[in-house]
């Protein structure tokens, strides 16, 4: 599941679901005409890294939609009436293969760097469940997330609330994301044009 925008395209699903946002060279030169009329060249002084850190800031709120959107699934209570945690085991080729816990896909939902693909300038970000590094753990990723937001569990008949969580999520702010960047993008291009200035 996933949010970026590619070539003008603020909501192309991807993998999982989710919306793809993916900031690549053509993208980033339409903020940059405005600003080039004035001073030729100004592109060359911004880097990959102050392209991430506006587009970082830019996806938030995408983060914070895709959270809002996952009901966790309620907590169980012992014979001394003291509230413990549930856990929902999955099982693969005979034994058992991870406890998924409450609060675990929520908590796996973050934004997520790509490779810089040929013919790109700047690497892709996208908003979705992370699956890699420490939440490689399957006790740790949403690596299951695809199966609740098509509602694959229970032989397909898996009805509950998060079925649709991410499209939920893209549909509420896939354009304030796009403009957000456009927003952001524009006052660090005016900055960097007064002090070229001076």
């Amino acid at each position: 599941m996933s949010q970026a925008v590619n070539s003008g395209k603020f909501a192309r699903s991807g993998a999982g679901g989710g919306a793809f946002i993916g900031f690549d060279e053509k993208d980033v030169k339409k903020e940059f005409e405005r600003a080039m009329k004035e001073l030729e060249g100004l592109h060359d002084g911004v880097t990959t890294a102050q392209i991430r850190r506006i587009a970082r800031a830019s996806l938030k709120p995408m983060v914070e939609a895709y959270r809002s959107n996952i009901t966790d699934f309620p907590s169980s209570s012992d014979s001394k009436r003291k509230t413990k945690r549930t856990t929902f085991k999955v099982w693969r080729n005979g034994g058992l293969y991870a406890e998924i816990t409450k609060g675990q896909l929520k908590k796996s939902i973050g934004i997520i760097t790509t490779r810089v693909n040929r013919g790109q300038t700047f690497a892709s970000m996208y908003v979705g469940p992370r699956v890699k590094r420490a939440f490689s753990d399957p006790e740790k990723g949403g690596w299951f997330a695809h199966f609740i937001e098509y509602g694959y569990l229970a032989d397909g008949k898996y009805k509950g609330p998060n079925v649709g969580f991410a499209k939920r999520a893209r549909t509420q702010q896939s354009g304030g994301v796009a403009s957000e960047f456009k927003r952001r993008m524009r006052s660090f291009l005016n900055k960097r044009v007064k002090q070229a200035r001076q």
